[in-house]
């Protein structure tokens, strides 16, 4: 029998996404079987409740968990480009009904109650120093179940930022992603960097 992984991975391969990302923002999208990995691991801790996809780009993730069953999501992100994709994408297999889409800043986004996790693809900081910090500090403001991906060999760093609000932090899962060369400044046609995938709980 197919693993839903597998499955997940199969329907998303021929998303929309957007050919010309914008270097400030670190727009990386994961491929198929990456966000396909990191939504299983979501999957299997939460699966029922609100959730919020922070910086959703063309909405890999936001697939990834309808097609697993998670159909309570706030997509947000900052870029207006890559939302008429992942309207696109919902259209597609007929789901962009479940999905309340916002184009906003995440990090200036108010919500005025806590949704029942976060999980998101956040800026790994390279081109933005400490965005992949300001965005799980204000993930910490509005949940207290949080799914994020960073590059590999932080834990400690992140450690101690997540005992700071009163979090715990669990690596769930380590795994390679493929950077395809669509920058202006790559010079390989692809890229592996290593990340670790977090779940932070505030219990």
């Amino acid at each position: 029998m197919v693993s839903l992984k597998k499955q997940v991975a199969i329907l998303l391969r021929n998303l929309r996404l957007k050919t010309k990302p914008v270097v400030k923002l670190e727009q990386y999208e994961l491929n198929s079987e990456e966000a396909s990995r990191f939504v299983y691991n979501v999957f299997i801790h939460i699966n029922k409740g609100e959730f919020i996809d922070a910086g959703c780009g063309s909405g890999m993730l936001t697939l990834a968990a309808i097609l697993m069953g998670i159909n309570n999501i706030i997509a947000i992100d900052i870029d207006k480009e890559v939302l008429l994709n992942l309207k696109y994408n919902l259209r597609r297999i007929n789901k962009e009904s479940i999905v309340d889409i916002i184009q906003a800043d995440f990090l200036k986004f108010n919500l005025r109650r806590k949704v029942d996790c976060i999980f998101m693809n956040p800026p790994f900081g390279t081109k933005k120093k400490h965005m992949d910090r300001k965005f799980l500090e204000k993930a910490f403001e509005i949940s207290n179940r949080i799914f994020s991906l960073h590059k590999s060999g932080n834990i400690n760093f992140f450690s101690i930022l997540a005992k700071k609000y009163g979090f715990k932090l669990k690596l769930i899962d380590t795994f390679n992603i493929v950077i395809k060369q669509r920058m202006e400044f790559h010079r390989k046609r692809k890229y592996y960097v290593k990340v670790d995938q977090y779940y932070f709980i505030n219990e």
